[in-house]
């Protein structure tokens, strides 16, 4: 294979500092200026190729500019937005949280795939199916287009390998490693900059892609440049969003703090997997992460190579439990062949890889805790366990039902007039996202603060139920009153043995999690739609806080609660064992996702971390995410943040940059706590 001999090992510095160095108010301002003319002129244009046109003449407009530093060309022109100007536009904008069929877009090119939906189109005849077909014909045409003018301007940069492979991708199928990446690389700038949303995702990158890499090496090509033009194409998804947060100072652009996931590994891990981890050591930024899907003992030599990555990568990596994923989508009646196909694409939110978007509810858990609490006297923590039973389900049924009302047709060809072409099953039935007709739609259902609510049983079970020190109404006004003239009281209560401590304590937390997961269970939804629940609170535990009053646990009103599947700040004291054999008592099998992070104040080897883990998952645990930092470099970082521009902490299910997060998300990420071991 010949390659660019403009790449170099400094290449990769260079396009890092570059990334450091972007504006984080800055627009996609071509897209903006561009959509703002359009929409004016489109103003009274209702025909059902609206978004395709606006799209198509997006592409045909924009600029193509490319660094010669770049390894794979496509680039986004970025400017502070004009006076005045409403910046993102909504014209044009996309559901995202998905992962399109790479593996078909690789193998038949968007030309195969355009040809598949008018034969489609043409047997089912009708006028919804037609329209779709129309809409894909000016969709690839319009993207064919736009590589056609990149592949000129690489020809004029002399990136003549750039060139030559936008002259067949993504229109046609890839023929090398170089090329797959260059097609994959500029269907995903479209998508997460030009379409615009958040959380585009790579799918299950390691299986599609090693056909291109067994080429590679049959072609002669070494594993050094494979691991840096791989480590290339990772920094590059750098770029869709620079370094903003997802959730303060963002971007204005759709895809703002975009968290793009690399899924590996699985059932059958390959040769080309753990490149996937040497290139992504190589790369070491916030995005994209390595998503891990372990079975410890499918192939001994990768799980091996994944814990010495994670000593390198430590946030940048997720770590799930593949075996028990598969057996809970199983569970839930999906078939095997697409359970085991499953994927991440951000925010340890589960998909069914390119089969459906992403559809996922946080629900105010401790909120209807104590919503229940306040809502009667129940003379037993039986009585009161069913009562908030029936209110977690309550409250879950109102967001299934939502989501099992189709869309509006004008709602669905906007967010999906791209996503709908790449995704199989989709395509196949020349439907629109959110038709309520896909074979697969997953409802991921998550539950913050389980331990707060575990804890708080707990307590409830001991000073009213069992001792009867308080009868049920004495304590709940003492709740109400935020422990005021009962400081006492509180006081005792946080001394109280509670969850991750592996001890008898740890039951009530149990408890809780197989009351919220018999709530989803018991949920009522269409043949083609499966609820996944899962202990995950992504920020809520201190964004929520402030609107749930004083819990039994003694946690005072205002303040957050327990984050993900773990105990409450500081519950934990007897050590990183006892806490991941509490953590092994949940009901986790039961879940296909959630979050765990675990923070170590200094480095940890990688046979450690293995043994950890595996033994982890061995109790039935489903994820792990690793931060290594200490303390004392936290408050360094926030005294004299120019220093610290590329620390990176996990926050939930993703990495990101210290010195950007809000004071009181630097603040939460200090009251973990920091393992040693």
């Amino acid at each position: 294979m010949k390659t660019d001999k403009r790449r170099t090992s400094m290449n990769l510095e260079y396009l890092k500092k570059r990334i450091f160095e972007s504006d984080n108010r800055a627009c996609f301002i071509e897209r903006e200026r561009i959509l703002s003319r359009l929409e004016a002129e489109m103003v009274d244009y209702s025909e059902p190729d609206r978004y395709a046109r606006m799209l198509a003449t997006l592409l045909s407009e924009v600029s193509t500019p490319i660094d010669e530093h770049d390894y794979f060309v496509g680039r986004v022109v970025e400017d502070l937005p004009d006076d005045g100007m409403k910046a993102p536009n909504e014209a044009l904008c996309s559901q995202g949280h998905m992962s399109f069929d790479y593996e078909k877009i690789l193998r038949v090119g968007l030309g195969g795939i355009l040809e598949e939906i008018k034969f489609n189109a043409r047997e089912r005849g009708d006028d919804d199916s037609i329209s779709f077909a129309q809409n894909a014909e000016i969709v690839v045409n319009a993207i064919r287009c736009f590589a056609n003018r990149y592949a000129d301007a690489a020809e004029a940069y002399g990136m003549t390998q750039a060139a030559n492979a936008l002259r067949k991708v993504p229109f046609e199928p890839a023929y090398d490693f170089y090329s797959a990446l260059q097609g994959i690389w500029l269907l995903h700038m479209i998508a997460s900059c030009y379409v615009g949303s958040r959380d585009y995702a790579f799918g299950r990158f390691d299986q599609y892609m090693l056909p291109f890499y067994e080429k590679a090496v049959r072609d002669g090509m070494e594993r050094e440049e494979i691991c840096d033009l791989l480590a290339g194409f990772l920094i590059k998804t750098n770029e869709i969003c620079g370094r903003a947060t997802y959730n303060y100072r963002p971007k204005p652009i759709h895809c703002h703090a975009s968290k793009q996931y690399v899924n590996i590994g699985g059932e059958a891990p390959n040769a080309f997997s753990s490149i996937v981890l040497e290139a992504a050591k190589r790369s070491n930024m916030a995005q994209p992460q390595i998503v891990v899907l372990l079975k410890p003992h499918a192939d001994e030599e990768f799980t091996k190579n994944v814990f010495e990555a994670l000593g390198v990568l430590t946030d940048k990596m997720n770590i799930y439990h593949h075996d028990l994923i598969v057996n809970a989508l199983i569970n839930k009646g999906i078939e095997e062949s697409v359970a085991k196909d499953y994927s991440y694409s951000a925010c340890c939110t589960l998909d069914l890889n390119y089969h459906t978007f992403r559809r996922e509810y946080y629900v105010m858990v401790p909120h209807i805790f104590l919503e229940t609490l306040n809502g009667g006297v129940y003379d037993s923590l039986e009585a009161l366990l069913s009562a908030f039973r029936e209110m977690l389900k309550t409250d879950m049924q109102r967001f299934a039902n939502a989501q099992q009302t189709p869309f509006d047709k004008e709602w669905q060809r906007k967010n999906f007039v791209l996503d709908s072409v790449l995704m199989s099953d989709y395509a196949t039935q020349c439907q629109y996202g959110g038709c309520g007709k896909e074979k697969y739609n997953l409802l991921n259902l998550f539950c913050p603060g389980i331990a707060t609510v575990g804890d708080s049983l707990m307590v409830l079970d001991r000073l009213v139920f069992e001792e009867k020190r308080y009868t049920y109404s004495e304590f709940v006004e003492i709740l109400n009153q935020d422990f005021s003239g009962h400081e006492k009281l509180r006081s005792e209560i946080l001394n109280f043995t509670r969850f991750g401590n592996d001890t008898d304590a740890d039951r009530y937390t149990v408890m809780a999690g197989n009351v919220f997961l018999d709530a989803v269970d018991s949920l009522q939804l269409n043949d083609n739609f499966y609820a996944v629940g899962g202990f995950y609170s992504l920020e809520r535990e201190n964004s929520s806080c402030s609107a749930l009053g004083a819990t039994p646990d003694g946690r005072k009103s205002g303040t957050p609660f327990s984050e993900n599947q773990s105990p409450s700040y500081g519950a934990d004291k007897k050590g990183i064992t006892a806490l991941l054999n509490s953590l092994g008592k949940l009901p986790l099998e039961r879940t296909a996702t959630g979050g765990l992070n675990l923070t170590f104040s200094k480095q940890v080897g990688a046979d450690i971390l293995q043994a950890l883990l595996v033994s982890y998952f061995q109790l039935g645990g489903i994820h792990a995410g690793v931060s290594v930092i200490d303390r004392e470099t936290l408050l360094q970082a926030m005294e004299t943040p120019e220093r610290y521009q590329s620390l990176t902490v996990r926050l939930y299910g993703f990495s990101e940059y210290f010195v950007s997060l809000p004071e009181w998300q630097q603040i939460a990420v200090l009251n973990r706590t920091e393992y040693c071991v």
